[in-house]
Formats: structure tokens, sequence, C-alpha cells
């Protein structure tokens, strides 16, 4: 696991690149050291649609972050989501390897690697693996199955894939800004980390990241997520819909949506007015806020039936313990968690992060919770398997003037495609043990 190390977290957003540094002290708490939020045009609906845009976003944020930090960031955990993200929830046998039939902690390890062997779906590339339970002789349910006797365990396991083209794509564009890919972080699992407490985790939660571009679902129980689901629909939306009704810049529209709209017509009076800039027009446009209170609503009403939809398809958070925590700069948005919470008919609250550590006020921010989860995944539940080579050597940040830590990546390695290196560097899939008892989110190991 990594620890007293120094790790980079970048959030690529539809709207923006947020990169933070930052590192771990104490149990459960991080220290950010530096943060840079630059505007990001390169993807839509969290799908790439410009790398250059991308590539170009995040060498700036990269560069405005070593400046502040001192730090040279040699390689960084990405966040991850899309309308290209697909999840299976699988149940497999698997063979106990030693002889006396004891599970080991090798086995509940390996077990994810051992299954990615079995996985057979052309064109998708494995993000994460989370082990949600074992089966030992008939019985289910079981969390840790270490030092139980057995010839042979269940293991049943939540997947998270991505398209292989925008798995590559993104990756491509990170590295083509001279930043290796550490690990991939499914961007609601880090979210969920961050802003849901323990309990919430354990006895069933489910994170609502509302984003520039999506609304990211992940259903949390015993500790895990078991359901992933992503909706095409976002801030960005919001914002559309007010500049193509007044014909307005969608830089303004996002500015009056910030400042003045709102999901609840109480906030508006009847007399209130905002002007609004036209494009073409020399004069502004005298609106009613209602009328732009309106506008949201009808698009607010939209993303909570489809929320709803989504957790009743799937029979989720409708428990007395279950709750619905809203994180995602679009959930900043007047109104909404209280109209969510009339249509699905469960306990709504926002999120940001909840642990403790030193952050500046402004990441304590919903807009924020999702960098700050990818970094605390890094630090807390990234799981480093020790290669046999005694060559190979992680790369993380270091003091610029210092030079760099660099990898030595191995001749199998260099010969390889991209998506090949990808795969062995995140498709190698292990929970820990430790974090098993922690309810912690599983995740890739970092082989090269």
């Amino acid at each position: 696991m990594v620890s007293d190390e120094i790790v980079t977290a970048i959030d690529i957003g539809t709207t923006k690149v947020c990169t933070i540094v930052g590192s771990k002290f104490g149990n459960r708490s991080i220290q950010v050291l530096g943060y840079s939020v630059v505007k990001n045009t390169g993807l839509r609906k969290g799908v790439v649609s410009n790398v250059a845009a991308i590539e170009q976003a995040v060498r700036e944020s990269v560069k405005s972050v070593e400046e502040k930090t001192g730090y040279q960031v040699d390689s960084a955990f990405v966040g991850v989501t899309g309308t290209h993200i697909q999840f299976q929830n699988r149940y497999e046998k698997l063979r106990i390897e030693n002889r006396h039939g004891v599970v080991t902690a090798d086995d509940v390890a390996h077990a994810p690697r051992r299954l990615s062997a079995t996985i057979d779906d052309p064109g998708r590339t494995v993000i994460h693996a989370s082990t949600t339970s074992y089966t030992l002789d008939g019985e289910s349910g079981i969390r840790n199955p270490i030092g139980m006797h057995s010839k042979e365990i269940g293991v049943e396991t939540h997947w998270v894939t991505g398209s292989d083209e925008e798995v590559e794509r993104l990756i491509g564009a990170v590295e083509a800004a001279g930043v290796e890919v550490r690990s991939l972080v499914m961007e609601p699992f880090g979210s969920g980390l961050a802003a849901l407490t323990h309990e919430e985790q354990e006895f069933g939660s489910v994170i609502v990241d509302i984003g520039g571009g999506t609304t990211d679902i992940v259903a949390f129980k015993n500790g895990r997520p078991y359901y992933t689901g992503v909706i095409p629909v976002g801030g960005y939306q919001f914002t559309n819909d007010i500049s193509l009704s007044f014909s307005s810049s969608f830089e303004a529209a996002e500015a009056i949506k910030v400042e003045h709209a709102s999901a609840e017509f109480q906030t508006a009076s009847v007399g209130e007015y905002v002007s609004v800039p036209v494009i073409g027009r020399d004069n502004e446009l005298k609106v009613s806020r209602l009328e732009i209170c309106q506008i949201v609503r009808e698009r607010a009403l939209e993303l909570a039936h489809m929320i709803k939809v989504k957790l009743d398809s799937e029979r989720i958070g409708h428990s007395e313990d279950s709750v619905l925590v809203l994180t995602g700069g679009a959930s900043n948005l007047p109104g909404f968690a209280e109209l969510l919470e009339k249509c699905a008919g469960v306990e709504v609250r926002q999120g940001a992060y909840i642990g403790h550590g030193s952050l500046p006020d402004e990441l304590k921010d919903p807009a924020y919770t999702t960098g700050i989860g990818i970094l605390l995944w890094a630090l807390t539940e990234y799981v480093h398997e020790e290669t046999d080579s005694p060559d190979q050597k992680r790369r993380t940040s270091s003091p610029v003037g210092v030079g760099q830590r660099g990898a030595v990546v191995s001749s199998d390695e260099e010969s390889d495609g991209l998506l090949e290196r990808l795969k062995r560097r995140i498709g190698a899939l292990a929970p820990a043990s430790a974090l098993q008892r922690k309810g912690g989110i599983n995740g890739s190991q970092h082989t090269s």
C-alpha cells in the first residue's frame, strides 16, 4: 500500500482538470500540498472528444501545481468515467492452491487476478474489481475467509470496465502531457471514499456524483460497491439550456446559473429580473428570475427522474439505513437535493470530503470531492505488488531540481502497445485483507 510518499491525483472533468498533490499522515488523514484547476474542453459526457485539448489542460494544470509545490509530477492517479463505463457482478469458483486446504491471505489477494483471466470481453479494459463476498461449503456472505478450511471457494466480485478505445485515448492524452498514469480510478469510487462515513458504506448508501457532463451513481453495501451506473446528463446541460433559451454565450449562461438559478421557485420573487447578455446584441436582455428557475427546474426534474429509474430498476437505496449522498459541482444547484429527495423517496444529503487533514477551503466544496477522493484512494486503498525484478521502481513526485525518480520499464513493456501496458497496470486487481476489514475500496496493482 502506498504510504509515506507524495502522490498526484488528476480529475479530468468535462469542464475542468483538477490536479492535487498530497500525502498521507495519521490513520486516514491527508495533507494537500498544492492544487490547480484549469479549464478543459476535451471531454463530452465523459468521453474524449479532443485529445489535444485534454493534453494541453493536463500540461497546464500539472505545470501550475509543480510551481506551487516545488515538486515535479512524474506520475499520477487519474479519474475516469463516461458513458462507455459498464459493470457486472460475477460469481466464480476458485480452487485453493495449498495442500492443507486452508484459505490464505495470498488466495484472497490474488483471487481477482486469477478471475481476470476468465473474462472474455473483447474491446473492454478492466478498471476495478472489488470482491464483495465469499462462499465456502455452501455458506454464503462470508466477508473474510482467511484461515477457513476448504478446497474451493466461491468469489463474488464487482467488475467495472471501460471501452478500450476510450481508455486508450484518455491515457494517451495524459501521458502525452509527460505524466505516467499510475492507475485509473473510477471517479465515483473516489467520491464515495471521500464523502461517505464508514457506517454509510457498511449499511448501504448511494453516491450520486453530478459532474459537468455525466451523473455517476455507485451503490455501496458491506463496505464495497455493488452497482455502478452513468447517466449522460450533468451540469453542462443545465447551462446549455439557459444559453439556448436566451441566445447567450455558454460562459455567460454558466455565470447566471451559478448566481441566480434554483430548482425551487420559492427562492425567486415575481419582480426579480436578471440581465442576460445576448450574442450579437449590444443591449442585455431583462429576464425574470422565475423564468430562469423554470428552465433549470425542468432539467432538474428530468435528471431526478432518471436517477430514480436507475435506483428502482436495480432495487438499490431503498432500505431503512440507506442514504443518498449528492456530490460533484452541479450538485450545488439550490433546491436539487430537496427535489431529488421528494422524487426518489429516500433521505438525501449533500456530501464533500468528511475526513481529517489539511485541505484548502476551496477543496472542501462538493465540486472537488472527486479529486480529493482520487487522492485518498491512492494514499489508502492502492495495492502495490512487489515485482520480482529489483530494477523496477515506482514513479512518484520528486522535488524540482533534485531529479526524477523514473521507473525502469521492462523490455516487454517497451515493446508492447499502450493498451497492453495499461491492461497489465490496472488489470491485475487484488484486494488487501486489511482493506476488507475496513470496508475499503479495492483497486488495481502497479506492476511496472
